[in-house]
């Protein structure tokens, strides 16, 4: 018997089913019983890619079939491999219940996890005085310190690093962009979430959370902070005050510019810093990194 009936020949019919409750219901009622959870009518949480559905105290995040999807597994391998590592560091995230997966129509991979309770940066920002930006960028250092720590490989299938297009900004960016890499070493073995924008990072009663680590490699620390500070922070100076206080950089101006040159998708972000000007050179860009974090260049 197949508990999931629907054809999902295309990665289009998957975006069509994977917010479908009749669709799922049926596994997801299978999956629970297999687990000895008790089960409760799904409901759709949003998400990017994956199947995520709130199944009373619990959510469970299903993954795209490999016939549509090849690295399916390599994504749900490093959920699970994320969420042990930041519950032994003692740090906020969901807390993994269960991983698996259940021969079906498809082989569907699994994640079952309490979820985290609080709200997303980007909604805390919009109402939060001074002292809690700060407080909450201190702490954000604070973990960060601790989650960008080398690690082993966890992943078969890797972003290349350096696959941008950085031509677009011409010949001197280009010519400034590999002198700056060559005077900066770049340690690429470090765990980086890669994706800390307003939404991954999750304001609880307690900590700072992080959550959705499908994206999660092995990469230069520096690449963690592009997404922190231009998105999640939008260089708000208090909560970059709290960051700078407590993250365990000496310059965070080059820190961002590392971050951004090494970056797979840093001509996305560089075109967002420089917000229409023309990008010129890597003076320019540092220059606005500089007015953005709050810094003072000696």
């Amino acid at each position: 018997m197949d508990y999931f009936e629907q054809p999902i020949e295309h990665l289009a019919d998957w975006e069509t089913l994977r917010i479908n409750v009749s669709a799922f219901e049926p596994l997801i009622r299978q999956i629970y019983a297999s687990e000895n959870e008790p089960f409760k009518t799904p409901e759709v949480v949003a998400d990017q890619q994956a199947a995520v559905f709130a199944v009373g105290s619990t959510e469970i995040t299903i993954f795209p079939p490999a016939n549509v999807l090849p690295q399916t597994r390599d994504n749900y391998l490093t959920e699970r491999y994320s969420l042990t590592r930041l519950e032994r560091l003692h740090l906020t995230a969901p807390r993994l219940k269960h991983a698996g997966f259940m021969f079906d129509r498809y082989q569907f991979y699994y994640v079952i996890y309490q979820p985290l309770t609080g709200i997303c940066l980007a909604d805390f920002a919009k109402t939060a005085e001074p002292l809690a930006k700060s407080t909450l960028g201190r702490q954000i250092g604070t973990a960060l310190n601790q989650l960008n720590q080398p690690v082993a490989p966890f992943r078969q299938v890797v972003a290349a690093a350096d696959t941008g297009d950085w031509h677009q900004f011409g010949d001197q960016f280009m010519a400034d962009r590999t002198d700056f890499l060559r005077t900066q070493p770049v340690a690429n073995d470090a765990f980086v979430h890669g994706q800390l924008n307003g939404t991954n990072l999750v304001v609880t009663s307690g900590q700072v959370g992080f959550c959705h680590f499908t994206d999660a490699q092995r990469a230069a620390k520096e690449t963690e902070l592009v997404p922190v500070v231009l998105d999640a922070f939008a260089g708000d100076a208090d909560f970059m005050a709290g960051l700078s206080a407590t993250l365990a950089e000496s310059d965070l101006t080059t820190a961002l510019l590392k971050g951004l040159l090494v970056r797979s998708d840093g001509p996305q972000w560089v075109t967002r810093v420089m917000a229409g000007a023309p990008v010129t050179t890597v003076a320019a860009l540092r220059a606005r990194l500089t007015t953005i974090i709050g810094n003072k260049e000696d």
